[in-house]
């Protein structure tokens, strides 16, 4: 069985933001804090483009390299696939729910896992798996 991990913008912004205070404490999980070791790194395109909207351009560029390199898997969202998705924007429309979220939520139903890196304390308390679990936030740091 595959160890995935799903991967969410504020970790990403940690990790490729030099500045970020939580910087260092996402580098070293991923050098050693991740476990098991060799997790399955996976998100998806709104992911990405929400993350690059707070990094600059030199962040940016490492993060596309990073992800050029094989450091984590990109899924692809098909047309077929935005029924559900828009379902899900639908469900958690009280809590203004992000299309980056939405398609985590999406992607936890796809990989079968409810394993995800965040810095995100409220959001992924709140939202559930695709079939309804909670979320495991890996690396919640204040």
């Amino acid at each position: 069985m595959r160890n995935t991990v799903l991967v969410d913008t504020g970790f990403l912004v940690a990790l490729f933001d030099g500045t970020d205070p939580l910087h260092e404490s996402a580098k070293a999980l991923l050098a050693d804090r991740l476990h098991p070791p060799g997790a399955d790194l996976v998100t998806v395109w709104p992911t990405i483009v929400e993350t690059c909207f707070f990094l600059d351009a030199r962040g940016k560029l490492a993060l596309l390299e990073w992800i050029r390199r094989g450091a984590m898997r990109l899924r692809q969202i098909e047309t077929p696939d935005l029924p559900v998705i828009s379902g899900i924007v639908e469900k958690y429309a009280d809590q203004k729910i992000d299309l980056a979220d939405a398609c985590i939520v999406w992607l936890s139903g796809i990989e079968r896992t409810n394993r995800v890196l965040t810095t995100d304390r409220r959001d992924f308390h709140i939202l559930r798996t695709l079939s309804g679990g909670q979320f495991d936030r890996i690396w919640i740091t204040s």
